[in-house]
């Protein structure tokens, strides 16, 4: 069923959240690795248990069941029927993965399920999984408008960041960051040394206990009162940091989904004994749904804001920063 609200403008804006539930290994160590390299917010969840749980935090992400282990195939179309039928989950795109199942079976899932994730055999190797994975990711806007994962850091102790200008050492308050750049709060003291374009040459990002060294551009700048808001593009990272800073969001990520599902009770409905009929038919969008959706407005817009401005073409900027360099070497 599609979804004719709010969500549709805020999934274009921030994409989806994508779960594997129950996944194979073939999943789990190969495809999810590669889709995270490739800037999906992509997510496994073992247990189906936990999975409505996620799914009504998460109502307009993207959920492939892995249906070759755990339950019978009847009872796998059992649980993705509830879901279907289920109002609170209207948002969903349901997939459905397997490596074995008979073509009889399959013909089945697709002809009694709605399946806007479509049914993909895995039986192949994992490079074409991932491409037909992530063609349908791409369909059905994944990543929206964002093209890389922001992580937000509120207190993170894991991360620090510091930036050397003329001679001074500045302490810098991150916000949030992503492969490609972060947001930082700084004195409005110092806001002439974070004009947009103005290139830092030697900041300072430590993770954990490894410090990396890289140079950055000044994407946008806001002062209000006391402080300056500043978005940083790093301009030609090393691949080591560039993979640091990508397996410290997914570890972060992951952290924040255990703690969620942890927290949650077990889905404890028998799905092999469950009556289909009693299910009923599509449930209708409630009014607190809509305020909600109508709230995200300013995060949306905030989102776009960053985004159009990571549009910017700093192969110029890049050039300038590195004549600068060879000038002052001499």
């Amino acid at each position: 069923m599609e979804r004719t609200d709010g969500t549709a403008d805020k999934v274009k804006i921030l994409g989806r959240k994508i779960f594997f539930v129950n996944p194979s290994s073939k999943i789990s160590n190969h495809v999810l690795l590669d889709l995270r390299d490739n800037e999906y917010e992509a997510y496994c969840i073992d247990d189906f248990r936990h999975v409505k749980y996620a799914l009504q935090n998460f109502d307009d992400s993207i959920c492939f069941v892995c249906v070759d282990s755990g339950l019978s195939y009847t009872t796998w179309y059992k649980f993705i029927k509830s879901v279907e039928f289920d109002a609170k989950f209207h948002g969903v795109l349901i997939g459905v993965l397997s490596e074995r199942m008979p073509q009889s079976k399959k013909d089945f899932f697709l002809l009694n399920t709605n399946l806007p994730c479509g049914f993909t055999m895995t039986n192949m190797p994992f490079k074409d999984i991932f491409k037909r994975i992530q063609k349908v990711l791409d369909i059905n806007e994944a990543k929206g408008k964002r093209k890389f994962i922001r992580l937000l850091l509120s207190m993170n102790k894991r991360i620090n960041a510091f930036a050397e200008i003329k001679g001074r050492v500045f302490s810098l308050e991150m916000l949030d960051i992503s492969s490609v750049g972060f947001a930082v709060n700084v004195s409005a003291s110092v806001a002439s040394s974070f004009v947009p374009k103005q290139v830092l040459k030697s900041v300072s990002i430590t993770l954990d206990k490894t410090t990396f060294t890289v140079q950055c551009v000044v994407l946008m700048s806001k002062v209000s009162g006391k402080v300056c808001n500043s978005v940083l593009y790093f301009l030609n990272p090393p691949d080591k940091f560039v993979q640091a800073v990508k397996a410290f969001i997914f570890e972060e990520l992951d952290k924040s989904l255990e703690k969620l599902l942890s927290a949650s009770s077990l889905d404890r409905t028998d799905y092999e004994s469950l009556d289909l009929d009693s299910l009923g038919t599509y449930g209708e969008i409630s009014e607190d749904e809509e305020l909600e959706e109508i709230a995200e407005a300013e995060e949306i817009e905030e989102i776009e804001e960053i985004e159009e401005a990571t549009e910017v073409d700093f192969s110029k900027i890049i050039v300038e920063a590195d004549e600068e360099g060879e000038d002052e070497n001499g």
